[in-house]
């Protein structure tokens, strides 16, 4: 992964780090209100040698302190020295509880010993150093005089006695509050990286880059009003929804280079990717720029173009497969002047690929090829069943809907690739649906200008419906005339 990579996770979990984050903080503001104030005392000591008036013997002197100092800070917490102090302050605790308050430090290159002694009570804090420092003067007189002597080797003196400290030194709020921010925001990062490494859905166009190198024909955004109306406007020029398909026809016709008719089957990893909604669509823009365009339902397991169109099923593929009617018969078209043609599933049979995968179907294509700019054939899912890769070895091509708002995982898009590939089929590039709308791209304005030309159409209207091309049954024009059509 790259920055952008980083940028593009810490952006889309951006909630979940400020949560953690402000879980951090939480956790250490009530660890610091839950723990007591404890407060430190400090004193220090002065060490000399008892030595000559001459240079060199208080250089020696002087050498032999900063010696002697070492030794004591670890006399300064042995039993020896705490024992009195115990005694004399009359305090419930051991030696070892006792020890574990005072520490005794020794500046390097110093005669200094700095002590201190923590306690909850300031004022006992206070005393507690003060007798530490008495007692170890002490004992330190008494392991240091001279054998058959009075006079010690070293004379202690406290330079600063001890005072009774105004605040406490733990627990630290701002440290403590500083320390829970870093680790939350850390944890908060962390959790969002490891989210993001084991979640393999896909959401976004980059995430789809990674599986496949396969060019992206179209791509349309997540509307909310795409599923109760899920055939466009045409009328309305600058509609984001009919522009995106648009761009969706030119890109297919780029993909044509040797030129003639194109079949092509549309597809998709899993169901629920919007392939019915996207063969429907794009059959609509390619009739509205002229060609002569026919949508087969060639999902004979879930047919839905005959709903979505809402146009009569009953007669259709299945029915010319299997001998029961002509193909003529079984065309309808779609569209105040009928400019498309559509072959819906026909009843569904007991065996789906056998019927698709016959000698039948191959025929089909090659009469309709011959008769039609366009075939544009709605095929099952990849995942599920094999229809859809049996459909690609007879096609020009295979266009993939893939659908990127976390509906579909890596590896059911790479299945579906996987598919393709086993048949040679030749993908001719993927549709991406549901994309996430984002602020000042193409989906999050209105076009505010007008066009210069407007592309030819037979078909624009305010209303549509569907009609028999006297090739075939009736459709349904009471479903038709709530349709869209313009």
């Amino acid at each position: 992964m790259d920055l952008r990579d980083y940028i593009r996770i810490l952006r889309n979990n951006w909630l979940a780090i400020v949560l953690v984050t402000l879980l951090g903080v939480a956790v250490a503001a009530g660890a610091t209100a839950l723990t007591k104030p404890s407060y430190t005392a400090r004193t220090q000591i002065f060490v000399a040698v008892n030595s000559g008036d001459s240079a060199s013997d208080i250089l020696q002197g002087s050498s032999f302190s900063e010696k002697r100092v070492t030794s004591y800070v670890t006399l300064a917490t042995s039993p020896r020295v705490l024992q009195p102090v115990i005694d004399d302050l009359g305090l419930d605790v051991s030696v070892q509880s006792l020890a574990e308050t005072v520490e005794a430090t020794a500046p390097p290159q110093t005669v200094l010993l700095n002590l201190s002694t923590t306690h909850q009570d300031p004022a006992r804090s206070a005393e507690i150093a003060n007798a530490v420092a008495d007692s170890l003067i002490s004992t330190v007189y008494e392991v240091e005089s001279t054998e058959g002597e009075g006079n010690p080797l070293v004379d202690l003196s406290v330079v600063e006695d001890a005072s009774v400290p105004l605040s406490p030194s733990s627990p630290r709020v701002a440290l403590n509050l500083a320390l829970g921010f870093v680790v939350g925001a850390a944890l908060g990062v962390a959790f969002a990286l490891l989210r993001t490494l084991l979640d393999s859905r896909i959401r976004s166009r980059e995430d789809v880059e990674r599986i496949t190198d396969a060019p992206v024909l179209g791509a349309f955004a997540d509307h909310k009003s795409a599923e109760d109306e899920p055939l466009i406007s045409i009328d309305d020029q600058f509609d984001p929804r009919a522009e995106s398909y648009r761009q969706l026809r030119t890109h297919l016709k780029f993909t044509n280079v040797d030129g003639g008719t194109q079949s092509v089957v549309v597809t998709s990893s899993i169901p629920g990717e919007g392939k019915t909604t996207t063969s429907c669509n794009l059959g609509i823009m390619l009739a509205e720029s002229g060609s002569r365009v026919v949508v087969i339902d060639a999902d004979l397991r879930r047919p839905r173009v005959a709903k979505t169109l809402g146009m009569e099923g009953a007669v259709g593929l299945s029915t010319i497969l299997s001998g029961q009617i002509d193909l003529e018969d079984a065309i309808q078209s779609w569209g105040p002047d009928g400019e498309l043609d559509v072959i819906t599933s026909g009843e569904i049979p007991p065996n789906p690929s056998e019927l698709l995968g016959s000698e039948a179907m191959r025929r089909l294509l090659r009469q309709l090829e011959g008769r039609y700019d366009v075939v544009l054939l709605d095929a099952p899912p990849l995942q599920p069943v094999t229809d859809p890769s049996v459909l690609a070895a007879m096609t020009s091509g295979v266009m993939l809907v893939n659908r990127v708002d976390g509906y579909v995982h890596r590896e059911q898009l790479q299945g579906g690739l996987d598919s393709l590939t086993s048949v040679d089929a030749r993908l001719l590039g993927l549709v991406l649906t549901r994309v996430p709308q984002k602020r000042g791209t193409y989906y999050a304005y209105q076009y505010a200008y007008e066009a210069d030309t407007v592309e030819p159409t037979s078909a624009r209207r305010s209303n549509g419906g569907g009609h028999s091309s006297g090739r075939g049954k009736p459709s349904n024009q009471k479903a038709l005339m709530g349709m869209r059509f313009r």
